[in-house]
C-alpha cells in the first residue's frame, strides 16, 4: 500500500473545499440576497386572508421564527426555510365539519 498517494489525495480534497475570501463574500451576498426576497414574500403572504391564515397555523404549531441575537444570516434563511417548508401536522379535528342530513 502506497502511503503517499493517500496523503496527497486528502491534501488535494483540502484544497478543493477552501474558498477565498472573494467566493466566501459573494456566497454571503447570494444568503442575504435569498433572505430579503424570502423576508418579502411572507410579508406578501401576510397581506392575503389565506396566507396569513396558513403563517398563524405555522406560529401555532412550530412557534414563531425570529432571527436569534448574533445568528449568521446563513443560519436563520436555512432555519426559516425549513419552517415554510415543514409540513403542519394534522389536527384531530377533521378538516371539514361532517355534513347535516336534512330531515
Amino acid at each position: 500500500m502506497d502511503r503517499s498517494r493517500k496523503a496527497n489525495r486528502d491534501g488535494n480534497e483540502v484544497t478543493l473545499q477552501h474558498q477565498s475570501s472573494l467566493d466566501a463574500a459573494r456566497v454571503q451576498e447570494m444568503v442575504e440576497e435569498k433572505l430579503t426576497q424570502l423576508l418579502a414574500s411572507i410579508e406578501t403572504l401576510k397581506q392575503t386572508p389565506a396566507g396569513d391564515d396558513e403563517l398563524q397555523r405555522r406560529t401555532k404549531a412550530f412557534g414563531k421564527c425570529n432571527r436569534l441575537d448574533e445568528e449568521a444570516t446563513t443560519k436563520f434563511y436555512d432555519r426559516l426555510r425549513h419552517w415554510l417548508d415543514r409540513p403542519i401536522p394534522q389536527t384531530k379535528l377533521p378538516l371539514h365539519p361532517p355534513r347535516q342530513n336534512a330531515p
